[in-house]
């Protein structure tokens, strides 16, 4: 789901009044060789990148 789709429905109100899950709430961990993770709130991250880049959008 779009980034647009939650802050629009947010602005309006509540996202789930008008059918949009809510938005997780994922942890960011910054592992010793300074990469990147997401976890869940008291779990394993689920995803990693162990160089991220930085990119021009």
């Amino acid at each position: 789901m779009r980034a647009r789709t939650w802050l629009i429905a947010a602005r309006y109100g509540a996202p789930e009044e008008y059918g949009i899950p809510r938005l997780p709430a994922w942890r960011v961990c910054r592992p010793d060789c300074g990469g990147l993770a997401l976890a869940d709130d008291d779990a394993e991250p689920f995803i990693a990148a162990e160089r991220p880049m930085k990119v021009r959008r």
